[in-house]
């Protein structure tokens, strides 16, 4: 029997199959398989991922297959400072102690992704999936609502994911997709609710009809900076502190008319800012602002209208980046202007550690508000209170929207928001 193993193995997974059946009104009962091959690299420290996925509709009989191959690096600041002729190992610590004319020696270290996908896929109109399989497979068989919209497409992409530890994140991508239209094959549920129809599989709030096969190439960059971070420093990286600070965001995207047989011509940007503002015993504020547009109209299709995640369901989609009320895709534009502003203050117990049911079973107050703006005639506000850390896992929404200015209705969501904070239950 030999003890011999290789220093750098090639691991692999699968996916369980089960949580990975779904069911819709457009591939019926379909199965999605997803496994991944991991390389590592003891030099250098990166790892080789490569990323395949199968999905197959049993009522469609349409077969999709894509992949997706990443390479993964991560330098420190001995590597780098060897790479750009710095003194590596111990002389450089050595240099970053006794440095008096500069200071100590600071090269930040980073983190980089290349990836390469291909193949032929399923997605949502909306590429922010703001409904999740699991919530649309539910809805469809017991409540025969189909709220996610869905085409196939041929596609290309190249992406780059470069992460600074001085605070910069840089994220730029090229694509290519030959985008397919998709018809619902079945109107089978388990309830069988009166009166009650599926709706056609598009945006109908936007399209009279289905949309046309067309072809789209894409360039795009997200630039992200949080400034004023800071760190604990070992020889080797850093340790990042946070920053009091909050993060600002501007991102891009170019779709190019001819190339390829592109049929887009359009340019969209948007610039955000988000941040967690702590007033410990007073609790916790949480923002995200942002405003954008199109600067260029001449040619855009439905997938790339500016979204503005709704959500339907009882589920709360994720809390600083939807609106628990609006509808799906009745409010998206192409306008050359739009603002967005998601806030909510969990109070953590700073008012119910006065109310003694509540202190004792430890529920805490979080209220807020969510609104866009496109112009007089599509505007949209909601605001909110509910209770969280119910059963240390929970969190319950009262909520009422104003469209146009004028009320619209009430609900009620359900989330998570306690031991695991998120909020949303969501699998892309």
């Amino acid at each position: 029997r030999s003890n011999f193993r290789p220093a750098n193995p090639i691991r692999y997974s699968l996916e369980a199959l089960l949580p990975n059946i779904d069911y819709n009104t457009v591939e019926g009962l379909n199965v999605n398989i997803v496994g991944s091959l991991i390389k590592s690299f003891k030099k250098g420290g990166g790892e080789l991922v490569f990323s395949p996925h199968i999905r197959y509709g049993f009522h469609n009989t349409h077969l999709n297959a894509w992949g997706t191959l990443s390479l993964n690096k991560n330098s420190t600041a001995d590597e780098l400072g060897e790479r750009r002729g710095g003194p590596p190992g111990k002389d450089r610590r050595k240099a970053r102690e006794t440095s008096d004319d500069e200071g100590p020696i600071r090269i930040n270290s980073t983190s980089q992704t290349w990836s390469l996908s291909g193949g032929k896929r399923i997605s949502q109109f909306n590429p922010d999936n703001p409904i999740s399989a699991y919530l649309n497979d539910f809805y469809t068989l017991f409540l025969r609502r189909n709220y996610m919209k869905i085409y196939e497409n041929y596609f290309a992409e190249i992406k780059t994911d470069r992460r600074y530890d001085n605070g910069l994140h840089f994220i730029a991508n090229a694509l290519y997709e030959d985008r397919i239209p998709l018809d619902n094959t079945t109107g089978y549920s388990i309830i069988n609710i009166k009166n009650r129809d599926f709706t056609p599989n598009y945006p109908f709030e936007q399209l009279s009809s289905q949309f046309t096969r067309h072809q789209a190439f894409l360039t795009g960059f997200n630039l992200q900076f949080q400034p004023g971070q800071r760190y604990i420093e070992f020889p080797d990286r850093r340790l990042s502190l946070g920053s009091k600070f909050p993060t600002f965001a501007l991102a891009y995207q170019k779709g190019w008319e001819g190339i390829l047989g592109s049929d887009v011509n359009f340019d969209k940007w948007q610039f955000s800012v988000w941040d967690d503002a702590n007033f410990k015993l007073r609790g916790l504020l949480r923002y995200r602002f942002s405003v954008g547009g199109f600067l260029n109209t001449n040619s855009v299709y439905i997938q790339d209208y500016q979204h503005f995640n709704g959500n339907q369901t009882f589920w709360a989609s994720e809390y600083l980046n939807s609106f628990q009320l609006a509808p799906y895709y009745a409010n998206s534009t192409t306008a050359n202007f739009y603002a967005t502003g998601h806030i909510e203050h969990h109070f953590n117990g700073f008012l119910t550690n006065k109310i003694p049911l509540l202190q004792r079973l430890n529920w805490h107050l979080v209220g807020g508000s969510n609104a866009y703006y496109v112009n007089r005639n599509n505007n949209y506000v909601e605001v909110f209170g509910g209770l969280e850390n119910i059963f240390k896992l929970l969190r319950v929404d009262l909520i009422s929207s104003y469209l146009n200015g004028h009320y619209s209705q009430t609900g009620i969501r359900i989330g998570l928001g306690g031991l695991f904070g998120g909020g949303f239950l969501k699998r892309k």
